[in-house]
């Protein structure tokens, strides 16, 4: 019988001990879920901010906007005596890319800054020099031929091209015949490229 009496006092004691352990088990899930909601709402409110506040976070960090890698730079030169305003675009040299707008002004001092922007800037200046793109197109042999006009309008052989005449329209023969005369090179290569 005392057997018996220390056989159910070993089962009770271990019933008791396996409830306890499994109480303090599920206690701590708990806790673990309740820590772990917790973390994640942080994570998620801040990863849900608009691009408004990203963006606000963003510029409070750098307040001076600086020139990138894939800036474009446009130079116009306004020529004074032929009234012609040349645009030239180029990617910044290594030299150029994150500097801020002063320091641009200190580089280009005689140019005035029209445009800034990290991917953007566009310079302007005013000369006081004929810009030497002035053209006369004329036909000879068949072929339209490309004259160089200087400030005089004295003509100077320029190039011959490979683009017949016989093949323009009435119109257009009819101006290459008297001399068409086109200004900057962009207008020169549109006006061929319209003619071959």
């Amino acid at each position: 019988m005392k057997k018996y009496a220390i056989v159910i006092v070993i089962l009770i004691l271990g019933f008791l001990t396996g409830f306890n352990l499994y109480r303090i088990s599920k206690i701590d899930n708990n806790n673990k879920e309740i820590i772990s909601e917790k973390i994640e709402d942080e994570c998620t409110a801040l990863g849900e901010l608009d691009e408004y506040e990203i963006e606000n976070i963003i510029q409070t960090n750098n307040k001076e906007k600086k020139t990138s890698p894939n800036c474009t730079l446009t130079l116009k030169v306004y020529h004074i005596p032929c009234n012609h305003l040349i645009e030239k675009k180029r990617m910044l040299e290594d030299t150029e890319v994150n500097i801020t707008e002063d320091e641009l002004r200190k580089r280009f001092s005689s140019w005035e800054i029209q445009e800034f922007t990290p991917t953007n800037i566009v310079l302007y200046k005013e000369i006081n020099e004929f810009c030497n793109q002035h053209y006369m197109l004329k036909n000879e042999n068949g072929y339209i031929t490309i004259y160089k006009l200087n400030e005089n309008a004295n003509e100077e052989f320029y190039k011959k091209t490979q683009i017949p005449t016989e093949y323009l329209s009435q119109e257009d023969l009819e101006k290459i015949n008297n001399g068409l005369t086109v200004y900057t090179d962009k207008e020169l290569n549109k006006t061929l490229e319209d003619f071959e």
